[in-house]
């Protein structure tokens, strides 16, 4: 503690040798959000030079979402990164039902009836758009390569 400065050292990588604090504790606004989640993805992205612009957007605006509901919407107790595990999680894809909600896409839903203009549902609708053309693409190509091979 010297010059009256104490360091905390926040470890994605190795909790075992992280402080153990909440940085949801220290979101205020919408502004706080965007600075945990840019640190979130700088810290866990591992080696290398990244991946396509396009996936790491489609993360962003998730994290952005998940933790915008998170801070707006839950309560403070649930308010950490075990809440926002669980909503990863939860968050189930079914290849062969387009109509398949998963609980996190019936929260949203939820909250965009209450509120349409709230921050968080707005994230989420750019992800789920951004996940729109990704099954465009992949249904495309299939089709396409069906074509090409026949």
């Amino acid at each position: 503690m010297e010059n009256g400065y104490e360091i905390r050292i926040f470890n994605t990588i190795n909790f075992h040798k992280s402080m153990h604090y909440n940085p949801f504790a220290y979101i205020h606004d919408e502004k706080d959000i965007l600075k945990l989640v840019t640190t979130l993805m700088a810290n866990t992205k591992g080696e290398g030079n990244g991946g396509d612009p396009f996936w790491e957007k489609s993360e962003k605006l998730l994290y952005t979402a998940l933790i915008g509901y998170i801070h707006y919407e839950a309560p403070m107790e649930e308010q950490n990164f075990t809440t926002l595990l669980e909503m990863l999680n939860s968050m189930e894809v079914r290849e062969d039902d387009e109509t398949f909600k998963n609980p996190v896409d019936l929260l949203f839903d939820e909250l965009e009836q209450k509120e349409p203009d709230h921050f968080a549902v707005r994230q989420y609708k750019k992800y789920k758009l951004a996940a729109g053309v990704i099954e465009l693409r992949r249904t495309l190509n299939h089709y396409f390569s069906e074509i090409c091979t026949s």
